[in-house]
């Protein structure tokens, strides 16, 4: 069975006109099931209205849409924090989705208290700073510091267990900083670095969509070599692109000699629509994308010179209210995600920094104004970084699936700036913590992928633009680079956090980078034991087999590569 792509679009319209019916936590209560221990004021998510929330709670100090209706009160106890309600659908007949509080329950204080009235968590992450403990059956999951103390707890409807028994139910992310040296020695190494404009110019290059340009969108770039060896990191404020597309900008960076190259797409949705997916591919747009970027790709591969210096650093964000309060939230699994943000700095021999690349996982869509073109947050983000003077800056995103967001109230240009400019704050800050590699390593790999393509609403893309399925399978690939100690695999779309965690603890590098939107666009991948009937992320998905073959094909080039060391 095919479905028109007319259809799909409407799919999607559909879900992005009215996303609190498609992109939050929408599920009922299970009737009957075991009530919650703990309720937020005695409310229960997935059966209270919005009556019920107002007459306990009262009027919000702020109320705003995005995804959702979402109403903030102030967060009991802890100034300047606050507790978010959101709801669901219309709120004549929709009901409470769920809360992320930062409020800290009385007698849940700790992970000893917390085990101590619950039990054992269905399931156990574990990071360096913070932790997850998630009774999703019991409608809680609860955040705590590496201390045990509890940092935030999110309400959900209860009766869903989210990860079945037989599956993982523990992860440990835990992992060392390397130790502080003089450094290896980089004799040999290169890095230049160029940015372009890859903006929209022509009336029709959008199809139907009339534009105007707020401020640019660009590819940046940061291209390493040593001996015969190159690699390029492209980060650019494309919405999406598929392989075959993409591919055409990795044949340009190797006819420059470069083997290797990471197109790393922002998912900018105020970028236009480049994969077709709204029925209309828009092949005159992406072929200016493809020249434009293979042209700052050789730019940068002209302008390499020694690098002097290679650091690296990486920080867990707080996890208050069960999220990182005020950048990013899963609106899918409130509460499940990896608060890291990473960079990667190169220097010349005279100190002077020549790039600075970060990593950090977050869907691009601060911005709704139909027709107005710009680059979003990493537009603002990158502009500052530049202005405090660190070099040219690259942004990359992360395992972003599950619909990690921002937590920003608001969809305006504002909320984006205000968004770009608290996260080059924090990286002013962390690139003082970077660390020089003991020992210096570089090495880059692609390997071809083949996923089975079962869900038909997803084969009106594979219908748009020049992709073609192999016997049924959609074709892609994924690369694993290795630069000093920082260590990158690209993932084919948007995987979910709790699968990136998997791939996450085989690695041994510092920083732990995984590629969203890494040289494709599949959509979401989702683990099979989360694979939900009538979600949006599961209308948009090659099907419920792709998120545990990236994991597994991630961690068997982790392993050869382990090996052949």
């Amino acid at each position: 069975m095919t479905i028109p792509r007319q259809a799909i679009a409407m799919l999607v319209a559909l879900a992005i006109a009215a996303p609190g019916l498609a992109q939050t936590v929408k599920w009922k209560a299970v009737e009957g099931a075991e009530p919650p221990p703990l309720r937020y004021h005695g409310l229960l998510p997935g059966q209270d209205d919005l009556a019920a929330v107002k007459a306990t709670l009262g009027e919000p100090a702020r109320a705003t849409r995005w995804y959702n209706y979402k109403m903030y009160y102030p967060a009991e106890g802890r100034p300047g924090m606050w507790d978010v309600v959101h709801m669901l659908g219309n709120l004549s007949t929709g009901g409470l989705g769920s809360i992320e509080a930062a409020t800290i329950p009385e007698g849940y204080a700790t992970e000893a208290e917390i085990r101590a009235k619950l039990g054992d968590p269905e399931y156990h992450l574990r990071m360096n700073t913070w932790q997850l403990l998630d009774y999703s059956e019991r409608g809680l999951r609860f955040s705590t510091d590496a201390a045990g103390n509890t940092t935030g707890v999110n309400y959900v409807p209860h009766g869903h267990r989210r990860v079945p028994p037989g599956e993982r139910d523990f992860v440990d992310l835990r992992w060392a900083k390397p130790p502080a040296g003089p450094g290896a020695q980089l004799e040999g190494l290169q890095a230049g670095a160029a940015e372009v404009v890859i903006t929209p110019t022509g009336p029709d290059w959008l199809g139907p969509v009339k534009y105007t340009v707020h401020d640019d969108l660009k590819s940046r770039i940061l291209v390493f070599s040593r001996g015969d060896q190159a690699v390029a990191l492209v980060g650019s404020d494309v919405f999406g692109m598929g392989h075959p597309d993409v591919q055409v900008i990795r044949d340009g960076a190797r006819a420059l000699g470069i083997d290797h190259t990471i197109f790393g797409m922002s998912h900018n949705h105020a970028a236009g629509d480049t994969t077709g997916v709204y029925g209309f591919y828009p092949a005159e747009y992406i072929a200016h994308i493809q020249q434009r970027t293979i042209d700052g790709i050789r730019e940068a591969w002209e302008n390499r010179r020694p690098v002097g210096k290679l650091l690296s650093a990486a920080r867990e964000l707080p996890m208050d209210g069960g999220r990182v309060m005020g950048l990013i939230r899963n609106a899918r699994n409130p509460g499940v995600m990896d608060p890291t943000i990473a960079t990667v700095q190169a220097l010349d021999t005279d100190g002077a920094p020549i790039a600075t690349l970060v990593h950090f996982a977050c869907h691009v869509e601060s911005l709704e104004a139909p027709g107005m073109i710009g680059a979003d947050f990493p537009g603002y983000l990158c502009e500052q970084m530049k202005a405090d003077g660190l070099g040219q800056p690259v942004f990359l995103n992360g395992a972003l699936g599950g619909m990690i967001s921002g937590d920003n109230p608001e969809r305006t240009q504002e909320s984006s700036r205000e968004m770009g400019l608290k996260l080059a704050e924090i990286v002013k800050d962390l690139v003082h913590e970077g660390i020089p590699p003991a020992e210096f390593t570089f090495h880059a790999e692609a390997r071809r992928l083949e996923l089975p393509l079962t869900n038909p609403a997803f084969r009106a893309l594979m219908d748009s633009g020049p992709r073609t399925l192999h016997d049924g399978r959609v074709v892609t690939d994924m690369i694993y680079v290795q630069v000093g100690t920082a260590q990158f695999i690209t993932l084919p779309g948007e995987l979910l956090p709790e699968v990136s965690f998997e791939i996450l603890e085989k690695m041994d590098g510092y920083p732990r980078m995984l590629v969203g939107l890494g040289n494709d666009q599949l959509g979401y991948m989702i683990p099979p034991y989360d694979f939900r009937d009538d979600y949006y992320e599961e209308t948009m998905s090659v099907g419920p087999a792709t998120a545990h073959q990236v994991r597994d094909m991630a961690r068997r080039m982790l392993a050869d590569h382990a090996t052949a060391r």
